[in-house]
């Protein structure tokens, strides 16, 4: 071995490293992710999206990307806007968006169902992941301030609670949300939700999407729509960057 070779080794092996700890989390084999890369996953990831919930505006076309819905339906999402008849209310962080005319304000929108996601919240939670076999999983943290909501029994509230009369019953809210929630893959029919958890402690919602018809990377983009309290949430995520170990995971 020469000596410039000798030099030249361990700076390539050096380079070799670097690029192989270079990749985003979810292009690593899931055993060897880190604390921090779980939490990527988590936060800033094609799954995962920071955005801003504001103010409906009764100017936003929702058909923008999927087939119109009917007739009934558009009326329920359009009577779940008004914050006066949604009941809901806000405990501050609430700003100004960028044309300083409308509130905002800051949620996160992540696909719990995706097997990345799934295996970030084990590595974070250190329990089993919810099972998406039948559903995709929407989450959305930041709209609902933790604890404002009683727990049934200390579990999760579903839209199907007993219906007191208690204020702090989340039964109204979850069925705001079946309303007024939409899938809207690009080109392709609107998948409404068929169920609504909430996790009381931390103010997370999880919206339910059958699987069927299943979302593919033909559609290109897909957005999701909520409102509550007269804000609405609006993400959209390109599908073919939602791949993981070589498969559309959604």
């Amino acid at each position: 071995m020469t000596d410039e070779l000798a030099a030249v080794l361990p700076l390539l092996f050096l380079f070799g490293l670097l690029f192989a700890n270079s990749g985003s989390p979810w292009d690593k084999d899931p055993a060897r992710w880190t604390d921090q890369d779980a939490q990527l996953v988590l936060a800033t990831s094609p799954w995962a999206q920071s955005v801003d919930a504001v103010m409906h505006d009764p100017r936003d076309d929702m058909e923008e990307y999927s087939a119109p819905l009917p007739a009934g339906e558009r009326a329920g999402m359009a009577h779940q806007t008004n914050p006066a008849e949604t009941g809901g209310h806000w405990d501050g962080g609430v700003g100004r968006n960028r044309m300083g005319s409308l509130p905002s304000l800051p949620v996160t929108v992540r696909w719990d169902s995706a097997l990345p996601v799934r295996e970030a919240l084990q590595r974070v939670s250190k329990g089993p992941a919810p099972d998406a076999s039948s559903d995709y999983i929407i989450t959305v943290t930041g709209l609902i301030p933790a604890g404002r909501y009683r727990p049934a029994g200390g579990v999760a509230t579903t839209s199907s609670s007993d219906g007191t009369s208690d204020k702090r019953n989340p039964e109204e809210l979850l069925e705001a949300f079946m309303s007024s929630s939409r899938l809207l893959p690009r080109g392709e029919i609107t998948i409404a939700p068929r169920n609504v958890k909430l996790d009381a402690a931390s103010g997370a919602v999880h919206i339910f999407f059958p699987r069927t018809p299943p979302i593919e990377v033909k559609s290109k983009e897909v957005v999701f729509l909520t409102t509550f309290g007269g804000f609405k949430v609006r993400a959209k995520f390109r599908v073919k960057e939602m791949r993981y170990q070589g498969k559309l995971a959604l």
